[in-house]
C-alpha cells in the first residue's frame, strides 16, 4: 500500500512541500492548489476532494471540524495537527509520518504529528 498523500494548509511553510517532494512523496500545498485565504472548512473539503490527509498547525479549529464531521458522518482521509514547531522538527516528524503511515490507515482520525517520533 502507498504512503498517505498529504495536503498542507497555508499555515505550514511551503519549504516543507519542496523538501518532501525531493523524497518523492505526493504532497500538495495550499499555495500550489490556489487555496490561500480559504476557510478551514474549505481546506478540509478540498483535501477530501483530492483524496489527501491534511496537515495543519491549526489544532483548535481542525479538532472542532473533525468532531463535527464525525457527528455528521462525513468522511476524510485524516487530519494531522501540530503546534507550530521549527522547520527542522517539522521536516523530521513529517518524514517519519510518511515513512510509517500507509494510505487509508488514518482515515477519519485526528492525529498529532508528535505521535510519529
Amino acid at each position: 500500500m502507498a504512503p498517505i498523500r498529504l495536503y498542507l494548509d497555508e499555515m505550514i511553510p511551503v519549504d516543507l512541500t519542496l523538501i518532501l517532494k525531493q523524497y518523492n512523496y505526493d504532497i500538495l500545498s495550499a499555495k500550489d492548489a490556489g487555496m490561500l485565504g480559504k476557510s478551514d472548512l474549505e481546506q478540509l473539503a478540498f483535501a477530501v476532494s483530492q483524496n489527501r490527509a491534511i496537515l495543519t498547525f491549526n489544532i483548535g479549529d481542525f479538532t472542532r471540524l473533525h468532531k463535527s464531521w464525525l457527528i455528521e458522518s462525513k468522511l476524510h482521509k485524516g487530519i494531522i495537527v501540530s503546534p507550530e514547531i521549527k522547520i527542522t522538527e517539522l521536516i523530521r516528524l513529517t518524514l517519519k509520518l510518511l515513512a510509517v503511515t500507509r494510505d487509508g490507515e488514518i482515515e477519519n482520525q485526528l492525529r498529532f504529528l508528535q505521535e510519529f517520533q
